[in-house]
């Protein structure tokens, strides 16, 4: 016998089971998830592992016991009181129970990780051609490859930007009216973030004041700091991966910026977060190139319910739609638990089903992106008397001088696509660059003109007929004042360039966007199975600009924080504004669970710009200021299934605000499914709604539902008195003659009295065959 049992625990694991077991999500059981049966004892295994190989491999191992809060939760679910001692008892005996039986095998293994609270299991190492002994021991539930999980990337592909608006981090603050709540005294304080990610650079100045300590996960130790430039150095390995991605790190910097920035950095662009004075925690889960473990990602969700987190923010995943992936329950469990969970959806584009884990959690709170108005400064650009255009901004340094430009007189040079072998054939130190778009990233042509010595980079577009690139890139220290021309006007001006010629930029101007446009590559839902919708909100995460650490501009400025500040795309920095809006609803309403704080956000979300599926935004745009103020919580009393330790499909509650019917199968019959919404008032005064439906036609390929005989049966008008709450019933019924597909849109609730008073609840079913 050859047993190398480590016993050890780095650190107390409060994860929900990652395994079938704890499984929770919402809807009904559709034949694309496995049966209980097929789900037992089963090895959750890549092709990648060979079962013949004595090559080590590290597993997940999850225990039939219930992990201590999913067993409290289930208890009081039946109308039993299970202690949390009595709780903890249990796992441990199940533990003890695993360990003894296991140290009795034939089998070289380490256990290097326990989790007790919210997922009953461990982590071990072990030849892989002895796993199949290991699903063989007794209690063993399931085992899962401890899978690699990657931070959810930046957008910086202009292929994925190509409708996308780029935002100041300080443009979002006011169009979500938070700076009115911060003017209120409304901050954020007292409030408990924890930024489960790459770590964070709490040396930076918009930081210090509110970070308060953390755990890293990757290096075990109290110290979550990024990976840092000089930790590249000490590396020997290659400073960015196969995947474009630093070997240091800035991510959950970023993030934290978004959530709890305090603006203190002597700075023109010092920035304050949607919670300034909320205290800020890091767990260090992803290390070297943004990348880390499932093992270390689910150590950080129970460190941060160990650590008493009011709220714990997720932009991290994989590219995987899957409600019984680990993180995905683990993150179930930590709500559970009382803690307010916000996970990014994905940046995997806008096709459906395309959201990521654990944003397919039901009961945490996945986000979309979308963009926010933005003003541009706009020229028009005059070559010599001969030409004339309108230039769009899309760059600029953190020094350019707008004023200084458009008085001075600058010569121009054609520089190709801008590469940097195209800058190299010409001299364009002090000059115009005009570069043609195609094969380079914008802010690579961008960063190469600043390189050359170019006062100022134009770029046209490649596309006859399609206009100016409609994408903002911001500041940096690499960039040049930057604009854009439309294909034809760019052909035209390179024609017409001469050695003799003088460029100048004139008829100075504004314009602004819209907003409110959803990100084309924010991920879309249902969630895979249980056709569930998802994402529940969308938030601003297009360009937000925030903190990084001071050597992601190069070695020269490590140390200086005056332009340690970037832009980044992606449902990574919408999530944050979503955490930070959760603390300040947390300082102001203590009393709010974490489906109350959900089921309040959805309520209270604004219609986007453009008409979209509730697969795309759930019930819309964030609303912090209305949030706050609602005096109404119209909640669905829905239910989650998960199987118990014998397999069996038990069920759990869901609370939200949205009505997910599910996927319904008619099989010959008349369909009618019933959802429970609840409507509490929590104001002094009586209040009567109408309520009516907006059934969605054509929207990514919704059906007519009134063509079909499809209808969603609800009261007319509900009646709440002052301080009550009462209870209604919602009916999907659908024919069975009815066409298969998606059937969706939005119930609106309007207080008769106060037009201005609306809420509205997304609905949705699939008629599958």
């Amino acid at each position: 016998m050859n047993t190398n049992l480590k016993k050890s625990k780095p650190w107390n694991v409060m994860v929900l089971s990652a395994l079938s077991t704890t499984l929770v999500f919402g809807g009904l059981y559709t034949p694309q998830l496995a049966t209980a049966e097929e789900k037992a004892a089963s090895l959750q295994l890549s092709d990648d592992i060979n079962l013949n190989s004595d090559e080590k491999v590290s597993v997940i191992v999850e225990l039939e016991e219930l992990p201590e809060q999913l067993a409290i939760a289930e208890a009081e679910e039946k109308g039993e009181t299970l202690s949390e001692a009595s709780a903890k008892a249990q796992v441990e005996a199940s533990q003890d129970s695993f360990e003894e039986d296991l140290s009795t095998t034939d089998s070289a293994y380490t256990i290097t990780h326990t989790y007790q609270t919210v997922f009953n299991g461990f982590t071990i190492e072990l030849p892989a051609n002895q796993l199949e002994a290991l699903s063989e021991v007794a209690g063993v539930k399931t085992i899962w490859e401890n899978d690699e999980v990657q931070l959810i990337d930046p957008v910086l592909d202009e292929t994925v930007l190509e409708e996308a608006i780029e935002p100041y981090m300080a443009d979002s603050v006011p169009y979500l009216g938070v700076d009115r709540l911060h003017v209120e005294g409304i901050t954020g304080e007292g409030v408990k973030v924890g930024v489960i990610d790459t770590g964070i650079d709490y040396t930076h100045p918009d930081l210090a004041a509110a970070y308060k300590g953390g755990y890293d996960f990757v290096d075990n130790d109290d110290d979550a700091q990024e990976t840092t430039y000089d930790d590249w150095l000490a590396s020997g390995r290659p400073e960015f991966n196969a995947n474009g991605n630093s070997y240091y790190t800035s991510h959950g910097t970023h993030v934290a910026g978004t959530i709890a920035g305090q603006g203190e950095n002597e700075s023109d662009y010092a920035t304050t977060g949607i919670a300034p004075d909320a205290d800020l925690y890091s767990y260090r889960v992803l290390g070297p190139y943004g990348s880390g473990f499932t093992a270390d990602v689910l150590g950080g969700i129970e460190k941060s319910v160990e650590d008493g987190m009011d709220v714990i923010n997720l932009s991290l995943g994989a590219g995987v739609n899957d409600p019984l992936y680990p993180t995905s329950v683990a993150v179930n469990n930590a709500v559970l638990s009382g803690v307010t969970a916000v996970v990014s959806a994905g940046n995997s584009g806008s096709g459906m089903y395309t959201l990521g884990s654990p944003g397919t959690s039901p009961l945490a709170i996945t986000v979309g992106a979308n963009d926010v108005p933005l003003v541009f400064t706009d020229f028009t650009g005059y070559l010599n008397d001969d030409f004339s255009a309108g230039l769009v901004n899309i760059s600029s340094g953190f020094e350019t001088d707008f004023d200084a430009l458009e008085a001075g007189e600058y010569e121009i040079v054609y520089a190709n696509l801008g590469s940097v072998g195209d800058f190299n054939q010409v001299d364009a130190e002090g000059k115009v660059a005009l570069v043609a778009r195609g094969e380079l990233a914008f802010v690579d042509k961008i960063a190469n003109a600043k390189a050359a010595g170019a006062e100022a980079i134009i770029i046209y577009n490649n596309l006859p007929g399609a206009g100016h690139i409609p994408n903002y890139f911001g500041e940096g220290v690499n960039f040049v004042a930057g604009f854009s021309l439309t294909y034809e006007d760019g052909i035209a001006l390179r024609d017409a360039i001469t050695e003799d010629s003088t460029f100048t930029f004139g008829d100075r101007s504004e314009s602004q966007t819209a907003g409110g446009v959803l990100a084309d590559f924010s991920s879309r839902g249902p969630v895979n199975g249980s056709f569930a919708i998802k994402p529940e909100v969308s938030a601003p995460g297009v360009s937000t600009l925030s903190p990084v650490p001071t050597y992601m501009n190069g070695p020269d400025y490590i140390g200086e924080y005056e332009f340690a500040y970037g832009r980044k795309s992606g449902t990574s920095m919408s999530a944050p504004h979503v955490a930070g809006t959760a603390a300040l609803l947390l300082e102001v309403k203590p009393e709010l669970t974490p489906a109350d704080l959900k089921t309040t956000l959805m309520n209270t979300a604004n219609p986007m710009t453009l008409d979209y599926s509730v697969f795309e935004i759930g019930a819309g745009q964030i609303d912090p200021v209305a949030a706050i103020e609602s005096e109404m919580l119209i909640q669905v009393k829905g239910e989650t299934e998960t199987l118990d330790e014998n397999d069996q499909v038990t069920k759990i509650r869901d609370l939200t605000g949205a009505l997910n019917y599910g996927a319904l199968a008619p099989k010959g019959k008349n369909v009618r499914e019933i959802q429970s919404v609840t409507f509490k008032n929590t104001s002094a005064e009586k209040k009567t709604f109408t309520v009516d439906v907006d059934y969605h036609v054509g929207i990514r390929g919704s059906k007519d539902a009134l063509a079909n005989g499809v209808t969603v049966q609800a009261p007319q008008k509900v009646v709440v008195p002052a301080n009550t709450t009462v209870s209604k019933n919602f009916f999907f019924v659908s024919p069975k003659t009815t066409e298969t597909g998606t059937y969706e849109g939005y119930i609106n609730v309007t207080n008769q009295a106060d037009a201005e008073e609306s809420y509205r609840i997304p609905f949705a079913a699939g008629i599958t065959n």
